[in-house]
């Protein structure tokens, strides 16, 4: 009987562009958490104490050493963190009743864009004002790129994540590879 293993949405593209790197992101888990009607305060307590966090406002996320809180739309958030062995599972016995639980790992795919000329590239492909007075250190934001739906999230001065469904993960890294191509 074969054995089945988990791949990389892009099998660990990692590439220098330049003065850019555009790598896939593979060591995350992405866990969608949606708020059961009238679990709110409940939820809430135990992101802060689970997480030691407070609630991402839709404009900013927020994160620790190892998990990153995104506001997705109002009642759901992510949470993107270290890879676990079974996320939905733990994260499922440790919120209870007070949050719907769904591993979204293989539904999306994770790009960091890094380097001088990265928030160059990416004004070429995103509607999101990208100016560092603006979209701030751990800003996030719903976009689209290139036609397809992405998050955009702005981990360091010159350094993004880019997230977008795994379906159209080539396309997506095509989109952003070329974008890349032509600011070098």
């Amino acid at each position: 009987m074969a054995k089945l293993s988990a791949t990389d949405s892009l099998g660990g593209y990692d590439k220098e562009i330049g003065n850019i790197r555009l790598r896939e992101v593979a060591n995350q888990s992405l866990i969608a958490m949606a708020i059961p009607q009238g679990e709110e305060s409940k939820f809430k307590n135990n992101i802060k104490n689970i997480f030691n966090l407070k609630m991402p406002s839709p404009t900013k996320s927020v994160k620790n050493k190892d998990t990153r809180l995104l506001f997705t739309q109002p009642d759901q958030i992510f949470v993107l963190m270290k890879r676990a062995e079974d996320p939905e599972n733990s994260m499922a016995i440790t919120f209870g009743e007070s949050a719907y639980i769904t591993d979204q790992t293989d539904a999306w795919v994770i790009l960091e864009i890094s380097g001088e000329s990265s928030r160059e590239a990416l004004e070429r492909i995103c509607q999101v004002d990208l100016d560092k007075n603006v979209f701030q250190l751990d800003g996030m934001a719903r976009t689209s790129m290139e036609h397809m739906s992405a998050i955009i999230i702005r981990k360091a001065d010159d350094t993004f994540y880019l997230m977008s469904a795994s379906s159209s993960a080539k396309s997506f890294l095509h989109a952003v590879e070329l974008s890349a191509q032509h600011v070098s």
